[in-house]
């Protein structure tokens, strides 16, 4: 009687562990990675949901020293002070470029 919800909850449970694990997983690898590059672009879009709400997301494009881009979200206050051809370091241990 009790077999099918046992089987649903344990499912239920596989998935949440599983999509935990991956969030912590994301989490530490943009944490581990280190790089040093210059502002290249600082991109400002207005995203509307189904609700007519309008929200704001800022990110500054970084070209690191090994020619990749890395997009960084950020807030509008920080993206304010960046100005395109600053340099920026992102230090492995750090969430956000300094």
């Amino acid at each position: 009687m009790f077999g099918p919800i046992v089987l649903f909850f344990g499912f239920f449970g596989l998935l949440v562990v599983l999509f935990l694990r991956l969030i912590i997983r994301l989490l530490l690898k943009g944490r581990k990675s280190s790089w040093s590059g210059e502002l290249v672009d600082k991109l400002h879009q207005v995203i509307e949901d189904d609700n007519d709400m309008e929200m704001d997301y800022y990110a500054l494009v970084f070209k690191t020293t090994e020619g990749k881009e890395v997009k960084v979200g950020t807030t509008k206050t920080i993206w304010d002070t960046y100005k395109i051809g600053d340099k920026a370091i992102k230090k492995s241990g750090t969430f956000k470029p300094e």
